[in-house]
């Protein structure tokens, strides 16, 4: 996954592209800090936490509906999911880091990923904790009894978005890795439908997590926040970084490609 774009919590970091070192305290904190994120929202959950800091602001909330119904670990099946997924989600961060990765990340702009991400689980956590209150789900049966359409839908965007993503990402890698591409544009796969299906799978499962919650509101505002990231601040930097590294190859390669994210639309 590509990280320089101030939608996952930092931008302006082009410059680190290309760097061939490596920064084992940056990596560390990547990778650390975005496995801890799902057994901190676990502990947002089972904690009460959530619950505390919604009613301190006056929004509803119930530990029960957190912890009732078939779940693991004394979760109800809504949050068992949603800390399935930050689980996912921080595993493919680690593995990104350690294994794709071929630029210098030192400790700040990993602190501030990591700080990105965290801050939007812990929104989520929060929003399924309010959302719960009024849950039309039921608390008894299977796991699959306990969950609705939001949740299944949420689900097939998270895969979708983090598959995309790791293809994308794979993709170039493998690219970049061939000697007889030194040098070139990497226009092959998904990069030949949109220029950034990495920040398009990002942002799918993203939106998955949070139609997860059961909060359709939710899932408009988050989802726009991060198209609106990446299309005004992100996705320019990076165009002004490889403008200035290809020239004339990365002006024929927007005329071949010009959707920056989504096909036929933006």
């Amino acid at each position: 996954m590509s990280f320089e774009k101030d939608a996952r919590g930092r931008d302006g970091l082009s410059h680190l592209r290309g760097n061939p070192n490596t920064s084992i305290a940056g990596v560390a904190t990547f990778a650390l800090g975005r496995l801890a994120d799902a057994p901190l929202q676990y502990m947002i959950f089972t904690e009460g936490w959530a619950v505390k800091g919604l009613t301190a602001v006056g929004l509803r909330a119930s530990n029960l509906l957190i912890t009732a119904g078939p779940g693991v670990a004394g979760l109800g099946p809504v949050p068992t999911l949603l800390t399935g997924m930050y689980a996912v989600a921080g595993l493919r961060h680690a593995y990104w880091i350690l294994f794709t990765s071929s630029h210098y990340f030192p400790a700040d702009a990993s602190l501030s990923v990591v700080g990105y991400n965290t801050l939007l689980s812990t929104i989520n956590t929060l929003v399924a904790a309010h959302a719960l209150t009024s849950s039309p789900y039921p608390i008894l049966g299977s796991f699959t009894d306990c969950i609705g359409w939001k949740q299944w839908a949420g689900l097939a965007l998270f895969g979708v978005g983090i598959v995309m993503e790791m293809v994308a990402e794979e993709g170039r890698r493998a690219f970049k890795r061939d000697a007889r591409n030194r040098g070139k544009i990497d226009d092959t796969g998904l990069w030949s439908v949109v220029r950034h299906p990495n920040y398009l799978g990002y942002t799918l499962w993203r939106a998955g997590i949070t139609l997860a919650t059961g909060s359709l509101p939710a899932t408009a505002i988050l989802t726009a926040f991060q198209l609106a990231g990446f299309y005004t601040r992100s996705i320019p930097g990076i165009g002004g970084y490889m403008s200035a590294k290809y020239g004339p190859e990365w002006t024929d390669y927007k005329r071949r490609v010009p959707y920056a994210l989504i096909p036929g639309v933006l």
